[in-house]
C-alpha cells in the first residue's frame, strides 16, 4: 500500500498543524515526514514491544520498538499516524 499525495498530506496536516494526537494501537498505519508515500502498519504491542511492518507487499519482515519511546526517541517523533479516514475515500470526497 502506497498513500497517495492528498491522504500524505492530509496526515501530515493533522499532526502538524491541527495537533492530532496518536496512541499508538495494533491495526494502526503510519507513515513519515520524509518526502515519501511509504506505509507502516502496526501488527502488535505486546511486552512493551511495538511490532511494525512496511506494506508495500514485497516483505513479510516484522520490526520491533519499544513501546515506550516509539514516538519520542530516536526516528519517534518522525512517525505520522495515518487514521483510517484518511486512507478510506468518503462518497462525499470530490478531491481525489
Amino acid at each position: 500500500m502506497e498513500l497517495t499525495e492528498r491522504q500524505k498530506l492530509e496526515a501530515l496536516s493533522l499532526r502538524f498543524y491541527q495537533g492530532l494526537e496518536w496512541k499508538p494501537e495494533a491495526g494502526h498505519f503510519y507513515t513519515t515526514s520524509r518526502a515519501d508515500l511509504e506505509v507502516y502498519k502496526i501488527v502488535n504491542i505486546e511486552d512493551g514491544k511495538v511490532f511494525t511492518m512496511f506494506t508495500d507487499g514485497k516483505s513479510d519482515a516484522i520490526s520491533e520498538w519499544d513501546e515506550a519511546g516509539f514516538l519520542t526517541d530516536g526516528f519517534g517523533p518522525r512517525r505520522v499516524w495515518v487514521p483510517l479516514f484518511v486512507i478510506t475515500p468518503t462518497t462525499q470526497d470530490t478531491t481525489q
